[in-house]
This record gives C-alpha cells, sequence and structure tokens, in this order.
C-alpha cells in the first residue's frame, strides 16, 4: 500500500478496500536516510489499523545486506534495521520483512555468518519480529532456499525470528509449485525451520520459468506458476489460512484484476475440495 501523502494513508485505504491485511514501507524504500516520523499520523494510522481490524507488515528498504564483504554496507545496513524497527514499534507494527541479501561471490557460508553475527551482536531492543523472506536464487544469493534459511535460524540468539515466503522467489529459485509432491516437500522444509514460523505469504506469479533465479513478479495466472498452480498452491492445507500480499506488477490490469483473479482461483479450489475458504 502507498504511503503518498501520508503514512496514515495505507492503513486507511487497506480498510476501506476490505483488505484483512497489508504491507508498507515505514521508510524510502530506495533510501538509506528516513524522514522522522508525525507523531500525529502513527496515532492515524493505528486508529485505522484497529477500526478495520487490519494486520500491517512493514517491508524494509531494498538497500539492506547484511551479507556483505563490505564492512560499511554492514553498518549501513544495521542502521538500517535498527532504525525501521524502531519505526515499527512506535506505530504498532508487529512484523517486518527483510530480504537476505548477496554475499557478494564470498561464499554463502561467510554470508550467513556476516548475517547472524551482525544481528546477534547489533540489534536494539524491539517487539518486531524479523521476517527473512526466500531468495529468488540469483548469483551469490543467500537464503534462496530453506536449509540456508534453516541455518541462518539455528545460529540466531532470538526466537522472535519467522519467515516470508515468496511464491514467484521460490519457483525461480527452482520449487516446483504447481506439483503436488513437489510442493509437498516445500511445506516440509517450511515446517522445519520451526512451529508457526511461516507469517506471511507474497503472493505473486512468476515471469520466468522455473529455476530461472530471476526477481520478476507477474500478475496471477497470467506468469509461468499460472492459474493451475495457485490452484494447486491452495489446494495444500498449509496454505488455506494465514496472511497473504501481493506485490503484482502496477500497470493497466491493476491490483484489482489480481484481487479479483486470487478469489477466483479460491473459489475454484472450494469447488474442487468442496471446502469453504475465505479470501478477505
Amino acid at each position: 500500500m502507498s504511503v503518498a501523502g501520508s503514512i496514515a494513508n495505507a492503513a486507511l485505504d487497506a480498510g476501506e478496500h476490505g483488505y484483512g491485511d497489508f504491507q508498507m514501507f515505514t521508510s524510502n524504500p530506495r533510501s538509506w536516510n528516513s524522514k522522522p516520523l508525525d507523531i500525529d499520523k502513527v496515532g492515524l494510522f493505528k486508529e485505522y489499523c484497529n477500526k478495520y481490524d487490519t494486520i500491517p507488515f512493514s517491508h524494509l528498504p531494498y538497500l539492506f545486506n547484511l551479507a556483505s564483504p563490505s564492512e560499511e554496507q554492514r553498518m549501513k545496513s544495521l542502521n538500517l534495521l535498527n532504525d525501521n524497527l524502531k519505526r515499527c514499534d512506535l506505530m504498532g507494527i508487529k512484523y517486518i520483512v527483510v530480504h537476505i541479501g548477496s554475499h557478494l561471490g564470498t561464499g554463502v557460508d561467510k554470508g550467513i555468518t556476516r548475517i547472524t553475527d551482525a544481528i546477534n551482536d547489533n540489534i536494539i531492543d524491539h517487539k518486531v519480529m524479523i521476517l527473512f523472506e526466500n531468495g529468488a536464487g540469483y548469483n551469490n544469493s543467500v537464503g534462496s532456499n530453506m536449509n540456508e534459511i534453516n541455518e541462518i535460524f539455528d545460529k540466531l540468539n532470538s526466537d522472535n525470528i519467522g519467515l516470508c515466503l515468496d511464491t514467484c522467489h521460490a519457483f525461480a529459485a527452482g520449487y516446483d509449485l504447481r506439483d503436488p509432491k513437489k510442493l509437498d516437500f516445500l511445506v516440509d522444509d517450511i515446517k522445519d525451520l520451526g512451529k508457526d514460523k511461516l507469517k506471511l505469504v507474497h503472493l505473486n506469479d512468476a515471469k520466468y520459468e522455473l529455476g530461472s533465479g530471476m526477481d520478476r513478479h507477474e500478475h496471477l495466472g497470467k506468469g509461468k506458476i499460472g492459474e493451475e498452480g495457485f490452484i494447486n498452491f491452495f489446494s495444500n492445507p498449509f496454505f488455506q489460512k494465514g496472511c497473504f500480499v501481493m506485490e503484482t506488477p502496477v500497470d493497466k490490469l491493476g491490483n484489482d484484476y489480481d484481487y479479483n483473479e486470487v478469489s477466483k482461483i479460491i473459489s475454484k479450489v472450494n469447488k474442487q475440495l468442496n471446502l469453504d475458504i475465505n479470501f478477505r
């Protein structure tokens, strides 16, 4: 949701659309720096979330990379994360999504060590759960498979961590969501992270083929996962409840297309399996 004009607008627009949850940036998504929050607008934000009974998720700016071998970039990333954690605490946001990052050619093991050491030693006290988002498998990425994310979880001192599963990223990294058996393997891997660690799904189709390593989102049903892939996805009981956010392209089809498309997919799943899944 856009925060143009006021951070409170994200909660207001989400509520007026009838969404159960929404995602937003609390600071500039493409900058290391952020403007101070307006306390009055923070109050309005909380008021709208309560009024419409919505769950807000924050997304950390894209520059973040604790896996980097550059000490300067890691320190900037830590400052960025700590600043956003403070902002989330102030706004009453309980979850923040972070991209795990790139080791920039130095190896996954070293990248994981840098991430976990930095978080264990330097993160401020906070009430926000940090949700690590799986990567798309691009060159030098960390966390494109659940084994790497599991290793990060094992090395962190805090239990206040969780998973944000991006369907486009999973498909691009080689998880075939169209195949029921292979989807079961992904579910088992997620369950290995710990009970109830999955807190959010980024529900995106993929522009490129399975295993492409390309982080390019497509409208639901119009990409390589396709409508049948998402019918398979929601046919799995593991994905029949929870919080879902669509990060599909902003173009002439618009967000209403994807909302209507996922509603249609859910209706087909309900009909095929004689279920009554609600999509709010």
